[in-house]
């Protein structure tokens, strides 16, 4: 995989400065048809990028993007008649060019970088990408399953960390961390280590550089080690702060 552009951005601050929330962009220069790229995003990050009119400019300046087109995560909502973000959510986005957003032959969108504006697309066409990863510092303390609790409820999930862009994305925010050790997503049951979110585990940053085979009763649950940047197996009764993401569906 050969990212070339990451470009993060503030979402959400909370009243007084508390919980935050940062979406990151990867820009992946490889060509794969919408399906594929939607995959391969939710398999690396957490989905094809959900954007804004901003969004579109910055991502055309990039220079690496080697055609005029590129995919986004905007596909056509077939039901209703309108178009629809990878993770479900309905798109309100209106940066068509001139005499698109309408063939209903064409059920993807992509950008062009030359108009710096949404086209029809077909989705077995071939572009490079952009996927997307989000992440929430919740400045609360809780156990493991209420932290788990708390981002289901709110339609998030512990997040994972499962590559080395989303973990340094989660390395900087954790500084603004009340605790040390900051909840993610990892968890030990029948004898393996995954992640709550569905994330393949094949990143790996373990305390002990290697991941912890058959963990006491009393560490199966996985936390961000915000001054050694590692992942440390802790007791699921700990009180840390936690990550949430995007909840896959």
């Amino acid at each position: 995989m050969d990212v070339e552009t990451i470009i993060t951005t503030l979402l959400f601050l909370s009243l007084f400065g508390l919980n935050s929330s940062y979406r990151t962009h990867i820009f992946v220069n490889e060509k794969k048809n919408w399906k594929d790229a939607q995959e391969h995003c939710r398999k690396h990050y957490d989905d094809l990028s959900t954007i804004t009119s901003l969004d579109i400019e910055i991502f055309c300046r990039n220079s690496k993007i080697p055609d005029d087109f590129f995919f986004c995560g905007l596909q056509r909502d077939i039901q209703n008649s309108g178009w629809m973000w990878s993770n479900g959510e309905p798109a309100t986005i209106n940066e068509w060019d001139i005499a698109q957003g309408s063939d209903p032959g064409e059920n993807c969108a992509a950008i062009r970088k030359s108009t710096k504006k949404l086209h029809d697309y077909g989705c077995e066409g071939k572009l490079t990408f952009y996927c997307m990863t989000d992440l929430d510092l919740i400045l609360e303390t809780k156990t493991w399953d209420e932290a788990l609790d708390y981002c289901i409820e709110r339609n998030t999930t512990l997040a994972s960390m499962n590559s080395s862009t989303i973990m340094d994305l989660a390395v900087n925010m954790a500084e603004n961390a009340l605790t040390v050790n900051v909840w993610t997503g990892l968890r030990f049951l029948m004898a393996h280590w995954f992640w709550v979110n569905g994330g393949d585990l094949e990143y790996k940053v373990w305390s002990n550089e290697a991941e912890v085979q058959c963990p006491a009763m009393n560490q199966r649950c996985g936390a961000l080690d915000r001054d050694r940047r590692v992942w440390n197996p802790k007791n699921c009764q700990e009180r840390p702060n936690f990550f949430c993401s995007i909840r896959r569906r």
